[in-house]
C-alpha cells in the first residue's frame, strides 16, 4: 500500500506525560497491584507467624508445622486441578451461571485435594519415614487432610474473584486469614502448655475457616453470590483447557512447594525449619513476577495486540521493584535470617544468599508462562516446565544428599539459572522491537520493512557475484517473471525486496512498485555478450539498493548479491533457484532463511560446552585487542604495511580467470604421493602463491588471509540467515608448502578461535555502527607495489549440476567473485563442479598487470604441482 503525510492544519497534539502513558495500563497496575497487596500481606504476616512460632515453639515443631503446610499447599495445588486458570479465562465471559461454574469447581478441586491428601499420608507412612514423623498425632493428620482440602477450596475461590473482576474481596479475605491465624497463635503462646507441630497447624487451618465465613458474608451482603447450587454438566467442553491449564500449574508450583519436604526427608525437620524461614522470604520476593504474570494472562487473554507492552511494563514492574531487593538480601542474607535466630543465620545464611539470587529466573520463567498462555501454547509450556520442575526436585535430592543444605540450594539454583536460559528467547521476542517499521516511516510504494541485524549490516558494504553459462532458455524476461511469482508469493522475502543501505532495513514493496524495481535489477544483454565482460561490469557498479543485480544475455547469467543477503551457500541457492524457474518459465519458490542468534548459539556449541576450549576463545579475544579503550575495538586481522615511496593511484577492480578439467586429478596424484591428507585447495593456494612469485608480482609471503566458513561450528539443523565467515591471517611456515597451509588452517578452524573474532566484530559494530557503504579508495598506492593475497575456498558447486546447462563441464563458466579489493589485494577464489577447477583472481589492474595474473592462473591450471616443487627447491 502506498502511505503519505497529511499536512498538519493545527499545532501537533501534546506528548504524553508519564501519567498518560501509563494510563493504558491501569488493568495491569490495579489487578496485579491487588495480587501484589495480597501477597504482601500473607508474607509480611507470615513472617510474623514464623517469627513468633521460631520464638516461642521448638525447632521440631516448627519443622513438622512447616512441613504440613508445604504438604497443604502442594496436594491443594494439584487439588486445584487447573480450575482457578480456566474461571480466569472463561468467567469474564459469561453472562449467567457463574457461582454455578464456581461451586462446581470448588467442589472438585476439595474432593481432588482430599484424595490426594489421603495418598500423602499413605505415602508417609510406608516409604518415607522424615515425613511420617512430621505428621505427629492421628489427630494432626486428620487436620492436616481436612486443611489439605480447604486449602484447594480457598485457592480456586481466590483465582475466581480475580475472574470476577473482585480483586478486592480475595484481598480482603486473605488479609483476614494472615491476621487470624497470628492472633491465634499469639493466644496459644501464652497459655502454660507446650506448642508442637499439630497445634501450629491448628492455628493455619482455623485461620483459612474463619476468613472464608467472612467473605461469604461480605458477599452475601453484596449481594454478588445469586444461585451456588454445583452443576456438573457445566465443566462439559471445558476439560482439554482445564487439563492443559492445570499440567502447566502443577509443573510450575510442584518444586516450590515440594523444596521443603525434600529438604525434610533428605536431610532433617531441624535443617527444613531454617530452609523453609529462609524460602519464605525470598518468596516474598518471587510475589512480583509471579503476580503479574498472572494478570498478565488476565489482561492480555483477550487482546494479544497489547501483549508486547504489557510485557514490558510488567518487567519494568519487576526489574524496578524485585532486582534491587533481592541483591540487597543476598548481601544482608546473615542479619536477615539472623532476626528468627542465631541458628537460622548460622544454618541458613549460604542458603539464603544464593535463593536471593534466582530472582532473575524466577522473573523468566513467570513470563515465559503468561506468554504462553495468552499465545495458546499452554501445553508446551506445561511439557517444558514439568521436566523442569524433575530436574529442580533431582538436584535438590543430590545436593541435599552430599549432607549440606548449601549445596541442596546450590544445585537447584543451577538448574534455574539454565531454565531461564532456556526460556529466555520467548520472553525476548514478544519484548524486543520486531523489526518492523511505522508505516508512517516507508518510502511510497513500500508496503512494510524490517530493520538489518546487526550480522547483517556487518556485511552491508560487501558483495559477490556469481557468473554462470552457458545457458538455455534463460533470458532477463523469464528472469523478471521468476521473481515477479516469487514477490507475489512472499513480498517480505529479502531477495526481492529494497536494500535501503542508510536506514538499515529491508523494505518490502507492493506489486506496482516491485514491477518497476525488477526492471530495474534485471538486465538484458542481448545476444553478443562476453561474460568475462558481465563480471566487470558487475563489478564496476557502484553499490544500490538491489539486494540481487542480474545482468543477463548470450545464455549468461552474472549476479551481484549483497553479502547482507547471504554467502556462497544462500547465493548459490538463490542462483540455482532463479536459473531453473526462468528455465522452467515459472514462479520462483525460495524459502526464506530464518533469523536466528546463530553466533552466539555457534560460541556456545563450540566452547560453552566444551570448557577445555575457554583458554582457545580468551587467547582469541587477547590476540584481537590492543592496548586503549579505541583501539580495544580493533580486529586483529591483516597486520599494518607501511607503505614506503608513493604514487597517485586509481581504482581499476577487475578479474581473471581461468578452469581445467584434468588439473584436480593430477593434484590428487601428487598430494597422495608427496602430502597425504592435504586439500586441494591448499595444493591450489600455494601454487598460485609460487606463480606470482615465478612472475615477478612479488606476493607477500609472510601471511595470507583465509576466508572460512563459520558454519562449521553450528548445531546440527541450525541455518543461517547473511553472511557467516571470516577471514583471519594466517602466517603458515611457507605460502607454497600446501602442507603448511593446510596445517596452520586446519589447527586455526579446530580452535574455534574465529568465533570470538567475529563476536568481538559485532561487539564492535554494535557501539561504533555498520557503515552502509565501504570507506572509498586511497589517492595514493606504493610505488613498488606487494601482493597482499587473500584465499577463499568456495567448496564445491555441484549443487548446480541441474541447471540448463548447454555444454558439457569441462568447458561451463562458473565464476565467484567479490567486489572489493584494497590496492595492494589479490583475492583467489577456487570452487569444484563436476570434477572442474575454477579459479578467479580479482585485482587493480592500476596496481598489477592483467596478463601476469592471468597467466599465473594459467600456470596453477597446467601444473600446479612444478611450481610447489620448483618453490620446495629454492
Amino acid at each position: 500500500m502506498t502511505t503519505t503525510e497529511a499536512v498538519p492544519t493545527s499545532a501537533p497534539p501534546a506528548r504524553p506525560g508519564l501519567l498518560g502513558r501509563l494510563r493504558g495500563h491501569v488493568d495491569l497496575f490495579l489487578n496485579a497491584g491487588s495480587l501484589m497487596a495480597t501477597t504482601a500481606i500473607t508474607s509480611l504476616f507470615g513472617f510474623a507467624y514464623w517469627w513468633l512460632a521460631a520464638r516461642t515453639a521448638s525447632a521440631e515443631a516448627v519443622g513438622q508445622a512447616s512441613a504440613a503446610v508445604s504438604a497443604m499447599t502442594l496436594i491443594g495445588t494439584i487439588g486445584m486441578f487447573g480450575m482457578g486458570t480456566m474461571l480466569i479465562s472463561d468467567l469474564p465471559r459469561l453472562t449467567g451461571r457463574r457461582w454455578e461454574l464456581i461451586s462446581t469447581c470448588l467442589l472438585v478441586a476439595g474432593s481432588a485435594a482430599t484424595v490426594g491428601g489421603l495418598i500423602y499420608v499413605a505415602v508417609a507412612h510406608l516409604a518415607v519415614p522424615g515425613l511420617q514423623h512430621a505428621l505427629g498425632s492421628p489427630a494432626a493428620t486428620v487436620l492436616l487432610v481436612f486443611g489439605i482440602a480447604l486449602n484447594a477450596v480457598t485457592l480456586v475461590l481466590d483465582e475466581a474473584l480475580v475472574g470476577l473482576l473482585a480483586g478486592p474481596m480475595q484481598l480482603m479475605r486473605n488479609a483476614w486469614f494472615s491476621v487470624l491465624k497470628l492472633v491465634l497463635l499469639g493466644a496459644l503462646a501464652v497459655l502454660p502448655f507446650t506448642l508442637t507441630g499439630g497445634t501450629l497447624l491448628l492455628t493455619w487451618v482455623a485461620g483459612m475457616v474463619l476468613s472464608v465465613a467472612v467473605l461469604g458474608r461480605a458477599l452475601r451482603r453484596r449481594g454478588m453470590v445469586d444461585s451456588a447450587r454445583p452443576r456438573l454438566e457445566l465443566l462439559r467442553g471445558r476439560g482439554q483447557a482445564t487439563f492443559d491449564h492445570n499440567l502447566l500449574n502443577l509443573a510450575t508450583y510442584l518444586p516450590r512447594a515440594a523444596l521443603p519436604l525434600v529438604v525434610t526427608a533428605v536431610l532433617s525437620a531441624e535443617a527444613n525449619a531454617s530452609f523453609y524461614t529462609a524460602f519464605m522470604v525470598t518468596s516474598f520476593l518471587a510475589m512480583v513476577p509471579g503476580n503479574v504474570a498472572l494478570t498478565l494472562f488476565a489482561v492480555a487473554a483477550g487482546d494479544r495486540a497489547a501483549l508486547r507492552s504489557k510485557v514490558r511494563v510488567g518487567l519494568v514492574i519487576c526489574l524496578v521493584t524485585g532486582l534491587p531487593a533481592s541483591i540487597f538480601i543476598a548481601i544482608f542474607a546473615r542479619p536477615v535470617m539472623g532476626l528468627f535466630g542465631s541458628g537460622y543465620a548460622a544454618s541458613a545464611g549460604a542458603a539464603l544468599t544464593i535463593l536471593a539470587l534466582t530472582y532473575l529466573p524466577f522473573v523468566f520463567h513467570h513470563f515465559f508462562l503468561a506468554i504462553s498462555r495468552v499465545q495458546g501454547k499452554v501445553r508446551g509450556a506445561g511439557i517444558f516446565s514439568v521436566f523442569a520442575g524433575v530436574a529442580e526436585l533431582v538436584a535438590a535430592w543430590y545436593g541435599g544428599s552430599r549432607g549440606s543444605l548449601t549445596e541442596l540450594v546450590g544445585w537447584v539454583a543451577v538448574v534455574m539459572a539454565v531454565e531461564m536460559i532456556l526460556v529466555a528467547p520467548t520472553v525476548l521476542r514478544v519484548v524486543l522491537p520486531s523489526g518492523r517499521a511505522d508505516a508512517a516511516e516507508l518510502p511510497e510504494g513500500t508496503m512494510s520493512a524490517t530493520r538489518l541485524t546487526l550480522h547483517e549490516r556487518a556485511w552491508l558494504p560487501l558483495e559477490y557475484i556469481r557468473t554462470v553459462g552457458p545457458l538455455t532458455g534463460v533470458d532477463a524476461g523469464r528472469i523478471r517473471a521468476a521473481l515477479i511469482g516469487l514477490h507475489a508469493a512472499d513480498p517480505t522475502h529479502r531477495a526481492v525486496s529494497r536494500l535501503d543501505r542508510e536506514g538499515g532495513r529491508w523494505l518490502h514493496l507492493d506489486s506496482a512498485a516491485f514491477a518497476d524495481f525488477v526492471t530495474e535489477a534485471v538486465t538484458d544483454l542481448g545476444d553478443d555478450t562476453d561474460f568475462d565482460a558481465m563480471t566487470r561490469r558487475l563489478q564496476a557498479e557502484p553499490r544500490a539498493d538491489h539486494p540481487v543485480r542480474i545482468l543477463a544475455g548470450g545464455g549468461y547469467v552474472a549476479m551481484k548479491v549483497a553479502h547482507a543477503y547471504g554467502d556462497a551457500g544462500p547465493v548459490n541457492t538463490l542462483l540455482r533457484e532463479i536459473v531453473r524457474a526462468a528455465g522452467e518459465e515459472r514462479a520462483a519458490v525460495i524459502a526464506p532463511m530464518p533469523r536466528v542468534f546463530a553466533l552466539p548459539r555457534a560460541w556456545w556449541h563450540t566452547f560453552g560446552k566444551h570448557p577445555s576450549k575457554w583458554g582457545d576463545a580468551l587467547r582469541s579475544a587477547q590476540s584481537s585487542v590492543r592496548s586503549g579503550a579505541a583501539a580495544g575495538l580493533r580486529m586483529a586481522r591483516t597486520p599494518h604495511f607501511e607503505l614506503g615511496e608513493t604514487r597517485p593511484w586509481a581504482a581499476d577492480l577487475t578479474v581473471r580467470t581461468a578452469r581445467s578439467a584434468d588439473v584436480l586429478g593430477k593434484m590428487r596424484q601428487w598430494r597422495d604421493q608427496y602430502a597425504p591428507g592435504v586439500t586441494t585447495s591448499a595444493i591450489t593456494f600455494a601454487a598460485f602463491t609460487a606463480a606470482l612469485s615465478d612472475l615477478g608480482l612479488r606476493p607477500d609471503t609472510s601471511g595470507a588471509t583465509f576466508l572460512a566458513d563459520g558454519r562449521r561450528y553450528l548445531p546440527a539443523g541450525v541455518a543461517v540467515e547473511s553472511n557467516f565467515c571470516f577471514g583471519p591471517w594466517l602466517s603458515p611456515a611457507s605460502l607454497t608448502d600446501p602442507l603448511a597451509i593446510h596445517k596452520t588452517l586446519k589447527g586455526k578452524l579446530a580452535t574455534g578461535g574465529m568465533l570470538t573474532m567475529m563476536l568481538l566484530r559485532e561487539s564492535k559494530l554494535a557501539v561504533t555502527g555498520a557503515p552502509g557503504m565501504p570507506a572509498p579508495y586511497p589517492g595514493e598506492a606504493p610505488a613498488d607495489p606487494t601482493a597482499r593475497l587473500t584465499f577463499s575456498n568456495q567448496g564445491r558447486h555441484d549443487v548446480l549440476a541441474d541447471l540448463p546447462w548447454a555444454i558439457e563441464a569441462a568447458h561451463r563458466v562458473n565464476q565467484s567473485v567479490p567486489t572489493l579489493n584494497g590496492p595492494e589485494g589479490i583475492t583467489l577464489t577456487t570452487s569444484e563442479m563436476g570434477e572442474v577447477l575454477h579459479v578467479e583472481a580479482t585485482f587493480h589492474a592500476s596496481t598489477f598487470d592483467p596478463a601476469l595474473v592471468a597467466r599465473a592462473l594459467e600456470l596453477v591450471c597446467a601444473d600446479p604441482a612444478a611450481l610447489i616443487m620448483a618453490a620446495s627447491a629454492r
